[in-house]
């Protein structure tokens, strides 16, 4: 058995295209989620740096070591919580890392900081932002109701945030939506 760990996959269409590539080279995988794939058998080095070639092609790639598979493992988590649910009013980073890694928060952006640009706040910032921008998007949503179903306090803190990020405010971003990123993007 062999676990890959890829980077920049975030999505369900991600999903799909790791493992046409895989299934296209005869590695069919037992489980593909975000950021990592299980085959049953291990990879030959030769199929491997095809299959790498492949999958940079495609916007992926193949990590090797503990600290990036890391990075990648929390931007994984944090991208599939902003996808599948509402944030609660009082939720923390940080405790939501420490709850899904065995390590201390001061490690996890420590770590993420090495192999990032951003800070793991900024990078927290930045994709709670791109949410607010995709939910301001669909015309369903009011400003309040936004900041509400991520996790926002008060409205005020949801809007500076906003303009500090955009430039725009979050009603002006509403009325004339431009520059939205997918959280893949990020």
């Amino acid at each position: 058995m062999e676990i890959l760990y890829l980077k920049n996959m975030v999505c369900d269409r991600c999903i799909s295209s790791v493992k046409n590539i895989f299934n296209k080279n005869g590695y069919y995988p037992q489980t593909v989620s975000l950021g990592k794939i299980t085959l049953a058998q291990k990879i030959s080095p030769e199929d491997r740096i095809n299959i790498e070639k492949q999958l940079e092609q495609e916007g992926f790639e193949m990590l090797d070591g503990e600290k990036p598979i890391l990075v990648t493992k929390i931007k994984s988590a944090l991208v599939t919580l902003y996808n599948s649910s509402e944030i609660p009013e009082d939720f923390k980073l940080s405790r939501f890392l420490t709850e899904h890694f065995p390590y201390d928060y001061a490690h996890l952006s420590r770590t993420f900081s090495q192999y990032e640009a951003d800070t793991l706040e900024q990078y927290h910032i930045k994709l709670r932002i791109e949410k607010a921008k995709e939910l301001l998007t669909y015309n369903e949503n009011n400003v309040s109701d936004v900041a509400f179903h991520l996790g926002y306090g008060n409205i005020a803190h949801f809007s500076r945030q906003f303009k500090k990020v955009t430039g725009l405010s979050p009603s002006a971003y509403k009325n004339h939506p431009i520059g939205r990123r997918s959280l893949s993007e990020l």
